[in-house]
């Protein structure tokens, strides 16, 4: 009996920790496939009939899904008149959490986050992780290497792209610095 109440107490103790392990993402498709409609909408998604739009991420990544570089933390898929592009890059920090870079590109322009996916619950740490950060320059994410190339955004009707280069966003030592 009492070895019993010994394993009872010892697997409340160490069970939260082994589920919130298991929870934790760990590529960029583990992290898409959380990924809430705040911060990347999913046309066709219908919560009431598709928890967590379980359908429309099947459906989306069947038709726009362009790259998957799990290897390098990156994702790129594709987008049509209704339904945003999507740039993922994630970026290891020491603790083995990490900053999941987002950009979204749609008729209209850019938006980036720098996202934190802790405990179960996203949050924008862009004004905390980036120096400057700012919703009027676009970040353009890496497939290879961690330096991100950063622009400014142009106000300009039509053109609501890239204006002129700015300066890099390098990642080093868990953190991003500026470079120019």
């Amino acid at each position: 009996m009492k070895n019993f109440k010994l394993l009872i107490i010892l697997a409340i103790l160490v069970l939260p920790a082994a589920v919130f392990a298991q929870k934790q993402p760990r590529t960029v498709r583990e992290f898409f496939n959380l990924l809430p409609q705040k911060y990347f909408t999913l046309e066709g998604c219908s919560p009431a009939n598709d928890k967590n739009c379980n359908q429309a991420r099947r459906e989306y990544i069947q038709t726009f899904l362009e790259i998957e570089d799990t290897a390098n933390g990156f994702w790129k898929s594709g987008c049509d008149g209704a339904q945003s592009c999507l740039t993922m890059a994630l970026f290891k920090r020491s603790d083995s959490t990490y900053i999941v870079a987002l950009q979204t590109e749609f008729e209209m322009g850019y938006t980036n986050y720098f996202l934190e996916y802790k405990a179960g619950k996203w949050s924008d740490i862009s004004a905390r992780v980036i120096p400057s950060f700012s919703r009027n320059k676009i970040y353009d994410l890496p497939q290879k290497g961690t330096t991100i190339e950063v622009f400014a955004k142009n106000k300009t009707g039509e053109d609501s792209g890239k204006g002129k280069k700015l300066y890099d966003l390098v990642w080093k030592n868990g953190k991003f610095s500026v470079k120019r």
